[in-house]
């Protein structure tokens, strides 16, 4: 399939021969980017993955006869904007061959086969995987395991062949020197013979004594000399192949914390993953997230009673598994067999429950890729942690965020080269900020903070990050006080301004991005599923839910419809007053509840279990809300289980409710032109036994 209108595009070519016969050689060249996705400006969507391409008589084909045509790795405005092609070169008769290459966007045609792989010592290099240091010595002719190529990293003994050799010469020099002394001191003209010998005697005792002496002490530095110079020469194999292994296996980053940082716009950060679309600290959870081109997350990290960390916000495994307890009480093999998350029970059964991941697994998979915001949560995870960083990852620091709250240290990552996020309490004080303002890169605030202490912290003048940020209408008010990077568990959501879907597929039992409950990482505020049929409701007194992935509704030149089924499963005969139904034409996704102050006006539309149909509208100054139109709507009354057909059309001018079924279930075109924002959602009304709350199914939104 050809690129879409103005996308660039790069043509490229290579050729092969067979390594048998020097004819067409046969095989395939996969291509795949070193990104998740890119997003290129002015186009929908995201461009992900690659592809893999045959030769054909020896010629790289794209399966259709024509030229293979590549994404240009410098596109101007591109998201990200530093990557790679990765090509996977597998000829019949061969070993696989990998190399890393870029594409200029101007080039008019490049011969794959002329491009030089990404030298190490750039900035933006990509490592080609090599064999180990180990393996590197057995293709030298060695042979042995492990353990004989790390004693052959130990030098040799000294030598004392040539000490003994050293410590002879010493002696005869003595000697000679003593002798020479000896001759200088001799009488001539007449000293006695005893004299002679005595003198004789005499020098050649202290020689002796010396050479004795100076041999002892050659000896002695000879071996330490040599003990020393071994120690060094395994020293410096062992640094030497620990860094040689660095560079084959742990690459500088793809994305450091710095080339992040320098992009344009609001950081969107996903919070525990994209814990509200998907079971938080789970790869599933982590995966959503970068699939969806989003370029940092955060990871909590806990230890089990092994020393083995794990992805998990508490302590214990009570919230977000169906186990309970410390995790630090139960042992590696049994998180690993035993425990699953319970992620169903607020996002849906249609999910299936997922194992907790551990941390190694995903720096693995993502160091280096994207930005990690990394916090040990528990005072026993802290070493461990630090420990697995400074052995096994010593380039983390360059993509890696340390996170931690405002009462911890800062020591240790600021030594050890990484960037800090500091959150803080809504009521720290400045003594308690001025304190740790030397060891803090960027501030962490809440979104329950107040404005104005948001403020404050800005002009502080370092970057400032909020959390948890999970509707649009808390970006903008952050993006206002000034803040620059937003933790969402909803990060494509909050990232996003259009509307997603047009219709529903509840049936599918699983909570949708964009959905806003009025409590987040609320089970009872949560959307329920039903078992059958597609329907959904809120189990909750007065609950509403923000259908945001639907918003805002982009209307034709007529205007929009909005079309639901909805049902009661049970009547309150008690009072046939109660009614539940629709909330919309808000400007923001803020929280609405009924018979509330709300922070936007609007509208909602109420069907009561006595089927008397009506609009009101609702503003900011008053909680009861304002009838619209002459009087009731009177419509059958809902029988127990029955579906109804709702429909709402907003027109530049009017608004109208009705309920299908019945040409007279109308209010008619009601005169009201108040309120077009696009943003809606579902409401229980005034019901609160939830046992009588209203179903709904079905929702579709048209243009008019």
């Amino acid at each position: 399939m050809p690129f879409p209108e103005g996308v660039p595009s790069v043509p490229v070519r290579y050729s092969i021969t067979s390594p048998a016969d020097g004819g067409p050689g046969e095989g395939t060249l996969q291509l795949m980017p070193t990104v998740p996705a890119i997003r290129v400006p002015g186009q929908e969507g995201v461009f992900t993955g690659g592809g893999t391409y045959r030769f054909v008589d020896g010629q790289l084909d794209n399966g259709t006869g024509d030229q293979v045509r590549l994404l240009p790795t410098n596109i101007d405005g591109a998201n990200p904007t530093v990557w790679a092609w990765l090509g996977i070169e597998q000829v019949d008769g061969r070993q696989p061959r990998y190399f890393y290459f870029v594409l200029d966007v101007d080039a008019e045609e490049v011969d794959l086969g002329a491009v030089q792989q990404l030298a190490p010592d750039l900035a933006q290099y990509l490592a080609v995987p090599g064999e180990s240091a180990y393996d590197a010595w057995r293709r030298a002719g060695n042979d042995g395991d492990e353990a004989d190529f790390l004693a052959s990293l130990v030098g040799p003994p000294g030598d004392i062949a040539a000490a003994n050799e050293y410590t002879d010469q010493t002696v005869t020099e003595g000697l000679a020197a003593e002798v020479q002394r000896a001759d200088a001191a001799y009488d001539p003209a007449g000293s006695a013979g005893a004299a002679l010998t005595a003198a004789v005697n005499a020098a050649s005792s202290d020689a002796a004594t010396k050479a004795a002496t100076a041999r002892d002490a050659a000896i002695a530095s000879a071996a330490q000399d040599a003990a020393t110079k071994a120690g060094n020469a395994q020293s410096a194999a062992t640094q030497a192949a620990a860094l040689a292994a660095a560079g084959l296996y742990l690459p500088k980053a793809l994305l450091t914390v710095d080339a992040f940082m320098a992009q344009s716009g609001t950081k969107i950060f996903g919070h525990r993953g994209a814990g509200m679309v998907a079971p938080e600290h789970t790869e599933a959870a982590y995966d959503y997230a970068i699939a969806h081109g989003i370029q940092a997350m955060e990871l909590s990290v806990n230890v089990d009673s092994e020393g083995q960390l794990w992805c998990l916000h508490d302590l214990t495994l009570d919230r977000t598994t169906y186990n309970t307890g410390a995790l630090n009480t139960y042992p590696s093999t049994g998180v690993t067999n035993r425990v699953l998350t319970n992620g169903r029970v607020m996002l849906g059964q249609g999910w299936t429950d997922q194992p907790m991941v551990p941390l190694r697994r995903m720096l693995d998979k993502y160091l280096g890729k994207v930005v990690l915001f990394l916090e040990p949560k528990g005072n026993d995870a802290v070493v461990p942690f630090q420990n697995l960083l400074a052995t096994s990852y010593p380039h983390a620091n360059q993509s890696v965020i340390w996170k931690a709250h405002v009462g911890t240290s800062f020591v240790w990552p600021k030594t050890n080269g990484f960037k800090t996020w500091c959150y803080v309490d809504d009521g720290s004080s400045n003594a308690v900020l001025d304190g740790k303002d030397s060891l803090v890169d960027y501030w962490g605030v809440s979104t329950s903070m107040s404005s104005t202490r948001r403020k404050e912290i800005v002009a502080r003048g370092k970057p400032v990050f909020s959390w948890p940020v999970y509707r649009r209408s808390q970006r903008a008010a952050l993006e206002a006080d000034g803040v620059v990077g937003l933790m969402s568990s909803d990060p494509v959501y909050v990232r996003g301004t259009t509307a997603q879907a047009t219709a529903s597929r509840w049936d599918q039992q699983v909570k949708e991005s964009g959905g806003t409950p009025q409590t987040d990482y609320n089970t009872d505020a949560a959307l329920k599923f039903s078992e059958t049929g597609g329907w959904v409701s809120i189990n909750r007194s007065r609950g509403t839910y923000g259908l945001g992935r639907y918003c805002p509704i982009v209307p034709g030149a007529g205007g929009y419809r909005i079309q639901i089924e909805m049902k009661y499963d049970q009547i309150n005969t008690a009072d046939l007053a109660v009614h539940g139904g629709l909330y919309l034409g808000k400007a923001s996704d803020d929280p609405y509840e009924f018979n509330t102050l709300n922070p936007s006006n609007g509208y909602h539309l109420i069907l009561r279990h006595n089927g008397v149909l009506r609009l009101y509208r609702h503003v900011t100054t008053q909680t009861g809300g304002i009838q619209l139109g002459a009087a009731d709507v009177a419509t059958d009354a809902p029988v127990a289980g029955q579906s109804m057909t709702i429909q709402i059309d907003v027109t530049p001018t009017t608004v109208e409710a009705r309920r299908l079924g019945n040409a007279a279930w109308t209010t008619g075109p009601i005169a009201d032109a108040s309120y077009r924002g696009g943003y809606f959602g579902l409401s229980n009304g005034s019901i609160t036994d939830v046992a009588a709350r209203p179903h709904w199914r079905n929702l579709l939104i048209t243009q008019l």
